[in-house]
């Protein structure tokens, strides 16, 4: 997976091989821009799922991966966190702060080099700073925070009742905290035991956790996805008639519903998507959802748990494709200096 460099590197896929690469330059003469010591960067499972399995989508060339970044900004000495969505800011869904749905939507760590290196440029007004956090290692969790306010706020415009969440990873739990905060009855099925019972020691005792089925739900968040439709047929059987089933984030290329349609629509099932998330309605998803971390809570100590040094990407990667006992709730990329 590439042979170690002596300059300053950052990982990338090239022609569909991982590798280490001379560090990108691009935005460097930018304006308003600054430049970011990257400290932290977590593996987000849309990453992984990329780099773990094979991918019949396609990737930038060469994709500079990485865009759940923590570091500190070189003009100000503040830790701080990195928003990687950069929009045009001046078509109509800009205009109504649906960002996530700009057409000349650029992401840092897709379309803009990302966090997998030791420093990464971005925009100022894309910078938020960490002042509360109580380890700042715990703002690499914003972007994962933030989809699950946004489907919280977007996705379930519905009276609150009960709540079903397919999953078990960071996303699931986020989502699972954000409901709970909102009102709901949140109840989740995790079916990797070791993941169950590390939950239950830091979720709040209000969030009941379940190995095999979910009860009768109002709403049921698919926060699972993959690479099959497995996760979201559970959610269609575990909702009740008249009900909504929130996709939480995106498949992989050609996996396709194999439910009968009529089968879904004849209940009056309201299915819908929930992509990244916005700046709509008053509110700004990343920056809230950094002050939902700052609350504090032991599971954040556990989605954060498991680091490796940047130069061990491929062994982080490794962890989370192990099936054994402590896998990773997500994998940390911890600066070389």
């Amino acid at each position: 997976m590439g042979a170690a460099m002596t300059g300053p590197y950052a990982w990338a896929v090239e022609n569909g091989v991982l590798s280490r690469l001379p560090a990108p330059v691009a935005m460097s003469s930018a304006p308003d821009t600054t430049l970011i010591e990257t400290r932290f960067t977590g593996l987000c499972g849309s990453d992984v799922a990329k780099l773990n399995h094979p991918w019949q989508g396609q990737l930038p060339e060469p994709w500079y991966l990485g865009h759940e970044i923590v570091g500190v900004d070189t003009e100000t000495g503040d830790w701080v966190a990195i928003d990687p969505l950069v929009s045009c800011r001046s078509c109509h869904y800009c205009d109504r702060g649906h960002v996530h749905l700009c057409p000349r939507l650029q992401r840092i760590g897709w379309d803009l080099p990302g966090g997998l290196a030791a420093c990464v440029r971005a925009p100022r007004d894309s910078i938020v700073p960490l002042r509360h956090l109580h380890d700042p290692a715990h703002g690499v969790l914003a972007d994962p925070m933030a989809v699950a306010l946004h489907g919280v706020r977007c996705g379930l415009r519905v009276p609150v009742g009960r709540l079903g969440i397919i999953g078990g990873g960071v996303l699931a739990v986020c989502t699972a905290i954000c409901a709970a905060e909102a009102g709901w009855d949140v109840h989740m099925l995790v079916r990797e035991p070791s993941r169950s019972h590390q939950l239950r020691y830091v979720l709040d005792r209000h969030i009941t956790l379940h190995s095999a089925e979910l009860p009768a739900c109002d709403a049921v968040v698919d926060a699972a996805s993959g690479h099959s439709d497995a996760p979201i047929r559970q959610a269609l059987k575990a909702v009740r008639d008249g009900g909504t089933v929130l996709v939480q984030n995106a498949y992989a290329p050609r996996v396709v519903l194999s439910v009968p349609l009529r089968d879904v629509f004849r209940r009056s099932i309201t299915l819908r998507g929930s992509f990244s998330y916005c700046r709509a309605d008053g509110h700004d998803d990343f920056r809230d959802a950094i002050d939902v971390i700052a609350k504090g809570g032991d599971w954040a100590a556990l989605m954060t748990r498991d680091r490796f040094p940047l130069g061990e990407l491929p062994q982080g990667l490794a962890a989370l494709n192990n099936e054994a006992r402590h896998r990773p709730f997500k994998v940390l990329l911890t600066s070389d200096t």
